[in-house]
C-alpha cells in the first residue's frame, strides 16, 4: 500500500472506523442479497458530463476540514431541489460522516429530484460500493491517492459489474498515468494538495492538457467564481464539481443559473 499523505490519514482512518461499525450491523452478505443490478446505470451520469456546454456538478456538503462548518441543515432536501431548480447537470453526496457532516441518507434523500447521483466519499471496498448502488447513486469517487493499485484496478471493475459509473481522481502526473489504464468513466482533476490542503489550479490546468480528448474530464476544487469555471472550460474540462462556492450561496439555483447562462453566452 502506497503512503498516505498525512492530511488525508485521519480521514481514512475515521472511514474505515465508521465501515467497521456498519458492517456490525448490515453485513456484507445482507448488502449483497438487497443488491438489484441496473446494468445502465450509470449511463445517467455519463451523459450528464457530455452536455454542450460545461457541466456542472452541484455537491452538497455540511462541512470540510480545508472550509470548516458550511451549512447547519439537518436535511438537504431545500438545498438538494434549489440545485435542480438552477440546471445543474448532476450531484454530487458527500456521505463521510466525521470530518464532511454527511451520511447515506443524504444520498437516498437526493432520490427526490431527477438528477445523476455521485457518492462522494473515500470508499475502500465492496461493501461501500454496494451501499452506494443500494442508496441509489449512479456514480461513485474512487481516489488513487486512497487506494492500491491493485485495490483501485478491482474496486473499478467491481463498479461496472454493478453499473455503477466511475469518477476517478488525480492529484499529480504519477496518479494520472495509473488511472488512464483503467479507462473511468471520468477523470476528475483535483487541485487541491493532499499533503497540504492548499489549491493550486495551475496543477488541473497541467494534467487537463495531458488527458487524451476523448477522456471526459472533471475539474475538482478551488472553483469559486464564473471566470474559475471559464478558466478550467478553456483548459479542457468537461464538467466542473463545485461544493463550497455553492453551500455558501445564500441562493444557489441563482448562481447556478447565472453560470450556466454565461458559459452559454
Amino acid at each position: 500500500m502506497k503512503s498516505t499523505p498525512s492530511r488525508l490519514a485521519p480521514i481514512l482512518e475515521a472511514v474505515r472506523k465508521r465501515a467497521v461499525e456498519r458492517r456490525s450491523v448490515r453485513s456484507i452478505e445482507s448488502l449483497r442479497q438487497d443488491f438489484v443490478l441496473d446494468a445502465r446505470r450509470g449511463d445517467a451520469f455519463r451523459n450528464a458530463l457530455r452536455q454542450p456546454c460545461l457541466s456542472i456538478i452541484a455537491e452538497c456538503k455540511r462541512s470540510a476540514p480545508s472550509a470548516g462548518e458550511l451549512s447547519t441543515e439537518n436535511r438537504l432536501d431545500e438545498r438538494i431541489e434549489s440545485y435542480a431548480r438552477g440546471g445543474a447537470d448532476a450531484l454530487s453526496i458527500l456521505t463521510e460522516k466525521d470530518h464532511f457532516g454527511g451520511d447515506l441518507s443524504d444520498l437516498q434523500m437526493a432520490s427526490n429530484v431527477l438528477l445523476p447521483r455521485l457518492r462522494k466519499d473515500f470508499l475502500l471496498d465492496e461493501a461501500m460500493l454496494l451501499e452506494a448502488q443500494i442508496a441509489g447513486a449512479h456514480a461513485v469517487l474512487l481516489i488513487v491517492a486512497c487506494l492500491s493499485p491493485t485495490q483501485l484496478a478491482e474496486l473499478r471493475q467491481q463498479a461496472r459489474e454493478m453499473g455503477l459509473a466511475v469518477l476517478m481522481e488525480v492529484h499529480d502526473e504519477e496518479e494520472l498515468v495509473q488511472a488512464l489504464p483503467l479507462e473511468p468513466d471520468a477523470l476528475g482533476i483535483n487541485a487541491r494538495n493532499l499533503r497540504t490542503f492548499e489549491i493550486d489550479l495551475s496543477v488541473t490546468e497541467r494534467l487537463l492538457g495531458q488527458v487524451p480528448k476523448s477522456v471526459t474530464k472533471v475539474a475538482e476544487s478551488g472553483m469559486h467564481k464564473l471566470e474559475d469555471l471559464q478558466r478550467m472550460r478553456d483548459a479542457g474540462a468537461d464538467a466542473v464539481l463545485i461544493g463550497t462556492a455553492l453551500m455558501r450561496s445564500a441562493d444557489p439555483a441563482a448562481l447556478l443559473r447565472q453560470w450556466k447562462e454565461r458559459l452559454r453566452g
